[in-house]
């Protein structure tokens, strides 16, 4: 399970660095032995999915890595790729791009585009878990439940918490939920990481998906002082990927 592990969070750090990488750069990132890190990563190269530069002995992915996933991006999205417009996202606002779903009283980043300043955003990696009450994915995600299943989720993840100050009474939690209905987004405002915040939508449901949510992130001040212009990006995505998700039903 551990190798495993290593291997996705392995291939995961191309897919946020876009760069190549050596064996102690690598071995720093999965928090892993050298040994171990050169022989997994030789082992990749291997079977193909990366090779590594004869001259400064760094590692890069190459196109079977992308062709794992192709098929269904190509079917989810068409022409109009989760992925490309993420990737546009990144680049029009300077943000960090985040997409999640929910894991039980958490949610859990599946992509994570760095923004480039990333001051502050190294922790946030895919793979990783937040308070589904706190985090803006999270919330964004719960903006499509009833009271009810919001309710228990709440009283799930307060028990979870291991400081008492960041559990939140069922009064403010409810009315912060419907307020953030009634606007249709969800925000961090710091709740996560001090000085820090996102902010987040539910992505249209997509077919054989599991409900999943897309954030904006970076400094709260720039964050709170854009944040007409970020809710409009996002929210461009979401209707690109209705209409696709609406043409490739009729397909």
């Amino acid at each position: 399970m551990k190798s495993a592990r290593r291997t996705i969070e392995a291939l995961e750090f191309f897919a946020e660095a876009h760069r190549p990488a050596s064996v102690t750069e690598m071995a720093e990132h999965l928090s892993a032995p050298l040994s171990s890190t050169s022989i997994l990563l030789a082992g990749l190269a291997r079977l193909g999915y990366l090779e590594q530069d004869p001259l400064d002995r760094r590692y890069r992915p190459t196109l079977r890595v992308m062709l794992l996933g192709a098929w269904l991006q190509d079917r989810l999205f068409g022409e109009s790729s989760l992925l490309r417009l993420a990737e546009s996202l990144r680049a029009t606002t300077g943000l960090t791009v985040l997409i999640g779903t929910q894991q039980g009283a958490s949610v859990q980043y599946i992509l994570t585009l760095r923004r480039p300043s990333a001051r502050g955003d190294e922790r946030m990696k895919a793979g990783m878990l937040r308070p589904i009450t706190r985090a803006a994915l999270g919330k964004a995600l719960l903006l499509q439940m009833t009271d009810q299943e919001a309710g228990r989720l709440l009283r799930r993840a307060n028990a979870e918490e291991v400081h008492a100050s960041n559990r939140i009474p069922t009064p403010q939690f409810l009315a912060d939920l419907r307020a953030a209905r009634a606007c249709g987004y969800a925000e961090s405002r710091g709740a996560v990481r001090p000085g820090l915040s996102v902010i987040a939508l539910p992505l249209p449901l997509l077919a054989d998906q599991p409900p999943l949510a897309i954030g904006l992130g970076g400094d709260q001040l720039h964050l709170e002082d854009k944040r007409e212009a970020v809710i409009g990006s996002l929210r461009n995505v979401c209707e690109v990927l209705a209409r696709e998700s609406a043409k490739q039903s009729r397909l």
